[in-house]
């Protein structure tokens, strides 16, 4: 026996569970990558969730936008709309001021002015009284540039650019000079400022309030 006691001390003693032994140890590398899945999962979906708020936004964005481009088009065929009919009742006008008083016609079919009895004047340059700037006595009856850019900016009765106005007027006139009628247009406009008549901001023309 004491050598068999003797033999037993000199082995070295194993280490690990002894056979049979149930308990279970845990290990520090499985309970790290445990905790590294469940933080991947959890920014995996924090990320989906935000992805899907990114998506909801986006089509809620466009939504508003389709919306609104409606909307402005409407706008838009509205004002051409109410702008066609203007411009038809004002040729309409402007016919039947030329058909007044007229029965006889002159070149190219335009209508030939009435012929009045003129009194007997001094020779020589016109007094000024009565005429206009760009020569010539205005016609009574006549509509003068002040009276049409005003008249055109009721009807429309809303803001508009002095370029798209100038433009309008210019197509209704049947002038073939577009820069000369353009000048004299910009220099009636610059008036009408001045007097209160029109109120400019920014190139944008309209009534004073």
């Amino acid at each position: 026996m004491e050598n068999l006691d003797s033999a037993a001390a000199t082995l070295p003693k194993k280490r690990g569970r002894k056979p049979g032994s149930k308990n279970k140890v845990k290990s520090k590398r499985t309970s790290k990558k445990v905790s590294y899945l469940s933080a991947f999962s959890i920014l995996e979906q924090e990320i989906l969730s935000l992805s899907n708020a990114v998506k909801k936004a986006t089509a809620k964005a466009e939504k508003e936008i389709e919306k609104l481009e409606k909307k402005q088009f409407r706008e838009i065929e509205k004002v051409k709309a109410k702008a066609a009919k203007s411009l038809a009742l004002w040729k309409a006008r402007a016919k039947a001021n030329l058909k007044k008083g007229k029965t006889t016609t002159g070149r190219r079919g335009r209508p030939a002015k009435p012929k009045a009895e003129k009194e007997a004047v001094r020779r020589g340059r016109p007094p000024k009284a009565g005429y206009r700037k760009g020569g010539g006595r205005r016609k009574a009856g006549e509509l003068t540039k002040r009276d049409i850019i005003l008249n055109y900016v009721k009807e429309i009765n809303q803001p508009i650019a002095t370029g798209a106005l100038i433009l309008a007027l210019y197509e209704r006139s049947g002038e073939r000079d577009k820069k000369r009628f353009s000048q004299g247009m910009y220099t009636t406009l610059t008036q009408m400022y001045k007097a209160g008549l029109l109120v400019k901001d920014n190139g944008i023309v309209s009534l004073p309030a």
